[in-house]
């Protein structure tokens, strides 16, 4: 019996390395599909406050439906406004700057070959960079380039109908689910998994909730920063800060260096550009490591490294959505495993 029970459970492993992969595959592959799915999951999670207090005041389902649709159209007509204005800006604007970046790299070859030459360094082996060839409008064009992500507005809203549809499919089957898990689990089973479901729907409310705060208190203040510095498209730098602030880590970083190189375009490595990347740096190290985690506290449940190794992993099988989503994605899953067994290898690794 028990060499019997043994062999189970080694099969039951081989199947699970052999089924992950194959997951992964299927994630990847079926990603238009996946993405816009998650996402409406997380928005029913987001609406479902909103979506209890007018069941319980006996609204029917499709006035339910109909405001969180009116809702959710008007937040995507105002994102859409944000996003026109700043694209506007940048095509019309950054042309210059592509010439003061020209500048700037020019600048520093000609620095390093007068610090080659002072010190006797051979440079003869390293190829020599045309910097005006490079940066010229016919190779690399900034402007070219922001034109480009906005021929996918077509795309995003292909993804933004399927997950409205979703959401909706999602919204009018919730009175429904328990019903269907009380037929087919049993009494044990059924508050389990109505727990975990409540657990998972708590923990990424919570999640979306801190960190929306910090990423705009971020972006406000960034923007103010700008404004005080006299740093251009503050708008557009306002909207990377609140954006990338979603991807844990890398995201603060990148978002604090656009405008840092905007300044540097502008004026150099002047005092002013120092002073200004000091401020805009410390601003995401204060938001990002002293007050995010006080205000999270031990919600997520997630190792710092887990953090990492789920936001490099989501990353490549989706892109940058799946880094945004990959936080919440990784504590729904460790949710999940503490519910199977408290005990598990999985979850002990991903836990904090």
């Amino acid at each position: 019996m028990a060499e019997s029970t043994k062999e189970l459970r080694w099969i039951r492993i081989l199947l699970t390395i052999i089924a992950i992969p194959v997951v992964v595959i299927i994630f990847r592959t079926l990603k238009s599909i996946f993405i816009p799915l998650v996402f409406a999951v997380f928005l029913s999670f987001v609406f479902a406050p909103l979506n209890k207090f007018l069941r319980k005041k006996n609204v029917p389902v499709g006035v339910v439906m109909a405001i969180m649709l009116v809702i959710i159209v008007l937040l995507m007509f105002a994102s859409t406004m944000l996003l026109s204005s700043a694209t506007g800006s940048l095509v019309t604007g950054f042309p210059r700057y592509q010439v003061n970046l020209m500048l700037r790299m020019q600048d520093w070859v000609d620095r390093f070959s007068e610090i080659s030459q002072r010190f006797a360094l051979t440079i003869e082996r390293y190829p020599q960079f045309d910097i005006s060839q490079m940066l010229s409008t016919g190779s690399f064009s900034i402007s070219k380039a922001i034109s480009n992500v906005a021929t996918t507005t077509v795309g995003v809203g292909w993804n933004f109908m399927l997950i409205v549809i979703f959401l909706m499919f999602i919204v009018a089957q919730d009175g429904r689910l328990i019903d269907k898990l009380k037929k087919v689990l049993k009494p044990d089973d059924q508050q389990r998994t109505i727990n975990t479901m409540r657990n998972i729907q708590n923990q990424i409310q919570k999640y979306l909730l801190t960190k929306t705060v910090i990423s705009l208190s971020t972006a406000v203040v960034g923007m103010i920063l700008m404004l005080i510095y006299g740093v251009d498209f503050i708008l557009v730098c306002g909207i990377l800060l609140f954006v990338l602030n979603f991807i844990p880590n890398i995201g603060s970083i990148i978002a604090s260096g656009v405008p840092v190189l905007i300044s540097f375009l502008q004026s150099g490595m002047d005092i002013r550009t120092i002073s200004f990347a000091v401020l805009i740096i410390g601003t995401q190290m204060l938001f990002g490591n002293v007050i995010e985690p006080k205000m999270q506290g031990s919600r997520l449940n997630l190792s710092p490294i887990m953090v990492l190794v789920s936001l490099i992993f989501w990353g490549w099988v989706w892109g940058i959505v799946g880094m945004v989503l990959a936080v919440p994605i990784t504590s729904a899953i460790n949710i999940m495993l503490i519910q199977l067994d408290e005990k598990n290898l999985i979850s002990a690794i991903i836990s904090s």
